[in-house]
């Protein structure tokens, strides 16, 4: 069927120039959108340029939106300047469905909705909302949305919504098509439909009846074909989507829902999803897991065919098969959760992850009593179910990060590719040998299989360099060979969860046949004539698109290099949507390596160069945080201090030095200029003084620190006790931070003592005699240092402090303790025998247990800092805080809060921007919040409304003697 094509109002001779079209579209554009949430520099274009795929594409213009007006907006803009427009939600697309050379359209904040509706049946969810945060609010009612995928951690709902993504235990009954209740969507048009509002649905009708009326005609044609109609029920049967959703022509009858089930998995062809609202499906909260080792791929299979109840999807029992080959266990047999079953595996056994789930712990010993008669059957070698939740996380953890950790297991430079294919659950046996095979005939030897085989899902992943000759040619050899094993030979379906996109599309018409492929045209017609959104994505006449714009991974940095760009880190980033993340600085730092390399263009280097000083490095809080959500830890805050410590000069160099040898002088300083800057706030008006102090900043390059309402100054030493020679717990020595000694805390409605003293305090009550180091003005543990890039620096100022602690710690005889976690972490990576242990894993372990809580407040909000993250010192800070409060407020909506040291005083925007829902995580009556470290305390007080103070502060109140 001959299209529209779309393109811009005028014509030229000369070729249709995208980057300046781009530029025309962000004028057209402003004054609906910020200016700042709109791009078309070669720097920030290139870090929005690719997704977790194996495709790279620059945009024309990035923008954010945030609104169904800022949708109708774009659409308007694009379609005037000829360019087409893609939509992004977190940019985990495997098959390139995020990537584009037009418009960029990236979902903001606006669309951060989340509804619980009465009894927990339905949830209403807006598409930036990300899937583990929809499940984490259903948990306490024992239910969670359908789709899990493996990436829940990263992914968003719109992205969910539109390649109709599955996953671990959703199997085909409970996907978004199978247990959405209600969409919203925006059509090319600017037309809104909520298929949930009756007005909504009758205005439609009227306004579009041509469209429903050639939907019915569609309808009424398949319908009439018992041969098209067979193919689509038994294309369905198995994890599908390849191409359109057919199967709404099947299954509905009115044209309203066969357009709106047409939406789901469209991969953003047709529409715009604004919102949606799931069935909720059980969780039930009695499960047992165990990773379960065969001698040999085909006895696993036939372990699986009968773990499936014949494909039907069931939630009690067995609702999880994960199959993993031999080859993947060896990427990871490594880790810990690994160990006992090492004895069991050969070169040959692959192992199955198994989840048994019920309502009850009657009925789950009964499932998982039949569920071990079935693996026995077909020779298990060990079976281990266990319903130790923490065990379960590990091997879940392990098994989710399959495709990140395979990927770091590639050669330097190479580029990962997945694909995922499905195929009838009963030929599951024999389907994961010839996979196999094929990839080794193949020459992807490293390739390793994993997959969903409940649903008869299997996921593999190689790797390729794509700047070595022939190796587009031979992934498009695959690539045939594939979809004739796949389509043809075994009848299922090229992508069974992860979008058509450009991997599949050439594809598409081999797997349907002419018949439906030919449907397919006539639907995107009837959305989209003038193909506006995401052209060529899901639908593609050029039969190499899949070998088209491959991404390259040049090599750049050792610490980053194996990087997969999969987007898993992004969440945990507090410059996320504000400038890179770390998935960009990477990014960015590779073209830089390319660029630099190859000599090609020279002026488009110092542009990314002088521009990653801000996005890539001054609003980067160096927390590392970003590798605890990565599955092979790669740390982009530590590549970043290297960075840093390579663009220092040797003038910078020599001022570091000095301030190493005066770090006394500094904090003096920096204790009276705090402590001036409030008092002056006694004698004008806070504002006053922060506008004052603002121009300064502007006149001096943001040289000078920021002054703000909750900044108070530090305490300085605690005030001296003589300790007691006959403490019965012995003694021991405590470090003030020199954070701590600079920054006090804002004021309280409470009565509390300043972070020093109460921990002194504390000691003593619990039976300590305290040693507190002597001079301690200047001493510090090098922190500082190390993240303005003097390393060096830093070795020398926290080597001289841990030195000193491991003689008052008499060579680690006597336990050392410091209050912030930034300092405990980063003293332990010194030598020296000290042990510094941080407050709040000492004060649980050593001084609760010693204390009688005397009085409680009623609510306290918790903040978790970066370095108490990677510590994993969680638990123990929430103890704390319980034994103190009838109730804590976890702060959810923060990562790290961006105060990253004195950023918050230097470049304060990244606290606002990575605090900037806190607000909604403070409940009713909360008026006290505590962190573990006295900068992060300052900036989440003046961003939450409450003060946050230190723990210490709140467990010597509540500890207290009455009287």
């Amino acid at each position: 069927m001959q299209q529209a094509v779309l393109s811009p109002e005028t014509r030229s001779a000369q070729p249709f120039d995208k980057q300046a079209a781009g530029e025309r579209v962000v004028q057209r554009l402003r004054g609906v959108i910020e200016p700042k949430r709109m791009m078309t520099d070669p720097l920030m274009t290139y870090a929005w340029s690719g997704d977790a795929s194996s495709y790279r594409l620059i945009p024309a213009a990035v923008v954010f939106v945030d609104s169904e007006d800022h949708v109708r907006a774009v659409f308007e803009a694009a379609r005037a300047e000829g360019l087409p427009v893609t939509f992004r939600a977190a940019g985990t697309s495997l098959s390139g469905q995020a990537v584009t050379d037009g418009v960029l359209a990236v979902l903001g904040d606006g669309w951060r909705k989340m509804q619980i509706h009465p009894g927990a049946g339905q949830i209403t969810l807006g598409p930036a909302i990300i899937v583990a945060q929809a499940n984490a609010a259903l948990k306490p009612f024992n239910r969670k949305i359908g789709p899990d995928p493996a990436s829940q951690a990263t992914c968003k709902i719109g992205g969910v919504v539109n390649n109709n993504s599955s996953g671990m235990c959703c199997g085909v009954a409970q996907n978004t098509y199978h247990t959405m209740a209600r969409l919203r969507i925006v059509l090319t048009d600017g037309t809104m439909l909520d298929s949930g509002d009756p007005e909504s649905c009758a205005s439609f009708r009227k306004t579009h009846a041509g469209m429903l009326e050639e939907l019915h005609r569609l309808h009424h044609e398949v319908m009439a074909d018992d041969e098209l109609v067979a193919l689509i029920r038994r294309k369905y049967a198995i994890k599908n989507t390849v191409g359109y959703s057919l199967n709404a022509l099947v299954d509905y009858h009115d044209p309203l829902d066969i357009l709106i089930h047409l939406m789901v998995g469209s991969e953003g062809t047709l529409g715009f999803v604004s919102e949606v609202t799931y069935n909720t499906v059980p969780e039930h909260p009695y499960k047992s897991t165990a990773l379960v080792p065969f001698p040999d791929p085909q006895s696993a299979g036939r372990a699986i065919i009968k773990l499936s109840n014949n494909g039907v999807q069931v939630t009690t029992g067995v609702t999880a098969a994960e199959y993993i080959e031999r080859r993947a266990l060896a990427t990871v047999e490594h880790l810990p959760p690994m160990a006992p079953l090492l004895p069991y595996l050969t070169d040959n056994s692959p192992a199955v992850l198994i989840d048994v789930t019920a309502p009850t712990a009657e009925e789950l010993a009964v499932e998982v009593e039949k569920a071990v008669a079935l693996l026995a059957s077909e020779n298990a070698t060990h079976i281990d179910f266990s319903t130790d939740e923490v065990r379960s996380h590990a091997l879940w953890d392990i098994r989710k990060g399959f495709f990140a950790s395979g990927g770091a297991m590639r050669p330097k430079g190479t580029s990962m590719l997945t694909e995922d294919v499905a195929a009838p659950i009963d030929r599951l046996a024999d389907f994961v040998i010839e996979m196999r095979q094929l990839l080794d005939d193949h020459g992807y030897e490293d390739a390793i299989i994993f997959g969903h085989a409940l649903a008869g899902n299997l996921h593999f992943q190689m790797s390729d360099d794509f700047t070595a000759p022939g190796a587009a040619e031979k992934f498009d050899r695959f690539s045939h060979d594939l979809s004739q094993l796949v389509s043809v030979k075994y009848q299922g379906s090229l992508k069974a969860e992860h979008g058509t996109g450009r991997a599949i599309a050439p594809f598409v018409e081999a797997e349907w046949g002419s018949k439906a492929y030919g449907l397919m045209h006539r639907i995107k017609a009837l959305f989209d004539p003038e193909l506006l959104l995401n052209p060529g994505v899901l639908l593609n006449a050029d039969a190499h698109v899949h070998i088209k714009n491959l991404k390259a991974m040049p090599l750049a940095d050792d610490l980053v290099d194996m990087c997969i760009e999969c987007g898993f880190c992004e969440p945990a980033c507090p410059s996320h949507h504000m400038t890179f993340t770390p998935r960009q600085r990477i990014a960015v730092t590779r073209e830089r390596a390319r660029l630099r390399r190859t000599g090609e263009d020279p002026e488009r280097l110092k542009i990314l160069d002088e521009g990653f000083q801000y996005a890539g490095m001054d609003t980067c809080a160096a927390c590392n945080l970003c590798s605890l959500r990565c599955p092979v830890g790669i740390e982009t805050g530590t590549m970043i201090l290297g960075e840093r410590a390579r663009r220092r000069g040797d003038v910078a160099r020599k001022v570091a030095h000095v301030a190493a040898d005066h770090t006394g002088t500094i904090e003096t300083a920096m204790r009276l200029g705090v402590g001036l800057a409030d008092a002056a706030k006694a004698v004008v008006s806070a504002p006053v003084v922060a506008s004052v102090t603002e121009t300064a900043r502007r006149l001096t390059g943001k040289r000078v620190p920021r002054v703000y309402e909750a900044l108070k100054p530090g305490p300085g030493a605690a005030t001296p006790v003589a300790p007691s020679a006959d403490a019965p717990r012995g003694p021991v020595v405590y470090f003030p931070s020199c954070a701590t000694r600079m920054f006090g805390a804002p004021r309280t409605a409470y009565d509390l003592k300043s972070t020093p003293d109460a921990m002194v305090a504390l000691l003593t009550r619990a039976g300590y005699a305290v040693s507190v180091p002597e001079h301690l003005n200047g001493q510090c543990c090098g922190q500082p240092f190390q993240s303005k890039g003097f390393p060096e620096e830093s070795r020398r100022v926290g080597g001289r402090l841990k030195a000193g602690l491991s003689a008052l710690s008499h060579r680690g005889a006597v336990p050392v303790l410091t209050d912030a976690s930034t300092c405990a972490k980063h003293l332990r990576e010194f030598p020296g025998e000290a042990h510094v242990a941080d407050s709040s894993e000492f004060l649980l372990a050593n001084v609760l247990p010693h204390l009688t809580i005397t009085r409680r407040v009623a609510v306290v909000a918790v903040h978790h800092n970066c370095s108490a993250q990677r510590m994993r010192e969680q638990g123990a800070t929430e103890a704390i805080a319980r034994a103190c409060a009838d109730e804590i407020a976890v702060l959810s909506s923060i990562t790290c809060c961006g105060y990253a040291g004195d950023k918050g005083l230097f470049i304060p925007e990244l606290n606002d921007h990575a605090t900037r829902f806190v607000k909604r995580d403070i409940p009713q009556g909360c008026d006290l919040g505590v962190s573990t470290v006295a900068t992060c305390a300052s900036g989440l007080s003046e961003q939450a409304g409450v003060p946050f103070v230190s723990l210490a502060s709140l467990l010597e109140y509540a500890s207290r003697p009455v009287g």
